[in-house]
């Protein structure tokens, strides 16, 4: 085979494959309803994990609207993990705040 006609059987494969990728509309949503949820919780206590989301989501926001579906999908499961962080990260400073709390009261 010629290498133009390679580099043609190769470029047509290329754009197949990323014709296939459907949005990540669920992983989207996921993302932005644990980034919501981590929010509140997380602004004072984790606010630097909560960036962190943000911005990854961000990315992630732009990837989609760029029809770059499967980065995307990759950095929205990203923004969710660091949401996950981000809220557990809050939820452990106020366990320790309470406990510090009640060992004060003693």
């Amino acid at each position: 085979m010629k290498p133009f006609k390679v580099l043609a059987v190769c470029f047509v494969a290329a754009l197949a494959a990323c014709a296939t990728t459907d949005p990540p509309e669920s992983e989207m949503a996921a993302a932005r309803a644990m980034v919501a949820q981590a929010r509140p919780v997380a602004q004072g206590a984790a606010p630097a994990e909560l960036a962190t989301a943000e911005g990854t989501l961000a990315r992630a926001e732009t990837a989609m609207q760029r029809g770059h579906y499967e980065h995307a999908r990759l950095l929205a499961e990203e923004a969710e993990a660091d949401a996950r962080l981000a809220w557990t990260a809050a939820e452990a400073a106020r366990l320790q705040a309470n406990l510090q709390s009640e060992r004060s009261a003693r």
